[in-house]
């Protein structure tokens, strides 16, 4: 259905989990057409000291995925939603609009991969909450997605991201007295007020543009950024992003 695909790590069940999900499918959903979940967990052979896979197993289990995948689209018109590798298991999460035999179905595509165990099931999810609810990250973490991506971009124009330079951030509040009181907050972190622009945003019409020379490093830049998405929502307000310059080396 989409093919605007990421991952971010997080805690499951208190484990370290990799997810690795459609992010595209999130203004397409819930599909009821597809209503039914239907899941595949297949067993790491040598997995990592965290329960991650290793890289030993990359081509064996992207093998599995593409087999599994076509195997589901072909059987049951089933669009795979996300993965979560965790606890020396990587779990697939399909929806489908049917899910008869599927262990009969699963069995004999994963015959051709004896070496690895694996487990399957399905159950009725018309509102899509696997995905909602485990597989698509929080606020916070899709932030450090939208972090990656820029810094990727920046990195593909020679910048080592080892140079700091001025950051500019855009936050939207619900009042002005929000954004006051949240430009009061960030004046002590050394952010410097470059704009506060009216929206078009009906419920977030107040705009604040703050800037600030600061590491690119992308830890530094993530506790940055969560460090003002955190205090932008405890003044009612909408954290929208940041940009910077290009710095090539």
């Amino acid at each position: 259905m989409s093919e605007d695909w990421n991952f971010y790590f997080c805690k499951v069940n208190s484990v370290v989990a990799s997810v690795f999900l459609d992010l595209g499918l999130r203004n397409l959903i819930p599909d009821q057409g597809k209503p039914n979940l239907l899941w595949v967990w297949v067993y790491l052979k040598w997995p990592r000291e965290d329960g991650l896979s290793a890289s030993t197993e990359f081509d064996s289990l992207k093998a599995i995925e593409e087999k599994l995948t076509e195997t589901m689209m072909e059987r049951y018109d089933a669009v795979l939603s996300g993965r979560i590798t965790t606890d020396g298991r990587r779990e697939f999460y399909y929806y489908a609009p049917r899910s008869e035999r599927l262990e009969v179905v699963i069995k004999d595509a994963m015959s051709q991969f004896r070496e690895y165990e694996f487990d399957c099931g399905s159950k009725a999810d018309p509102e899509w909450r696997q995905y909602l609810d485990v597989l698509y990250p929080s606020d916070e973490d899709r932030q450090r997605i939208e972090n990656r991506k820029l810094l990727e971009v920046l990195e593909q124009k020679s910048d080592t991201l080892k140079t700091p330079r001025d950051v500019w951030h855009w936050i939207y509040f619900r009042t002005e007295a929000d954004r006051k009181e949240f430009s009061g907050m960030v004046s002590p972190l050394e952010y410097r007020v470059q704009s506060q622009p009216q929206s078009d945003r009906s419920h977030f019409p107040f705009g604040l543009c703050i800037v600030r020379f600061q590491s690119i490093n992308p830890t530094e830049l993530d506790s940055a950024v969560i460090e003002l998405l955190r205090l932008a929502k405890k003044h009612h307000g909408d954290y929208d992003g940041w940009e910077t310059q290009v710095i090539s080396e």
